[in-house]
């Protein structure tokens, strides 16, 4: 009687594990892609690697961190051909994680934006590197996306 319903309160567990991982893997996408709202799409580090489908016309925008007081700077590195896709819109902006004006050396956030501009492939690349140095960069943010 007690492995009866030790057997069936497992059962049920086990279902109930699976019902809410489905609903997890469907509400977020499983992962593949980025978060749309109204033809901007969102990214941040957590989506390098990604691709990313959009349409013509759509914008892009890329949220990751930076500390450009250690001579560090986010960049835009698209070749050619992604560059007559992806067209950067402005400059990207850059906000202090702080509030405190005093606070020396604290990092922020930058935020790039592009659109998408004809049909095609294209590589987004950012790259943060110092501009004063002839060596690779320590980090590389890139998305490839699929302009319909």
């Amino acid at each position: 009687m007690i492995h009866s319903r030790r057997r069936k309160l497992v059962a049920g567990a086990v279902a109930l594990f699976l019902v809410i991982a489905v609903i997890g893997m469907t509400a977020t996408g499983c992962g593949a892609s980025a978060n749309a709202s109204g033809g901007v799409f969102k990214l941040t580090e957590a989506d390098s690697g990604k691709i990313l489908d959009v349409k013509t016309g759509d914008t892009i925008e890329v949220v990751i961190a930076g500390n450009p007081t250690t001579g560090y700077e986010w960049t835009a590195a698209l070749d050619p051909a992604s560059s007559a896709l992806l067209g950067q819109v402005g400059e990207p902006t850059y906000t202090p994680d702080s509030t405190d004006q005093m606070l020396v050396g604290s990092g922020g956030t930058y935020v790039f934006k592009f659109k998408a501009i004809k049909s095609g492939r294209a590589m987004l690349k950012l790259v943060y590197a110092r501009s004063f140095e002839n060596v690779e960069p320590i980090q590389t943010f890139t998305a490839t996306v699929n302009i319909k």
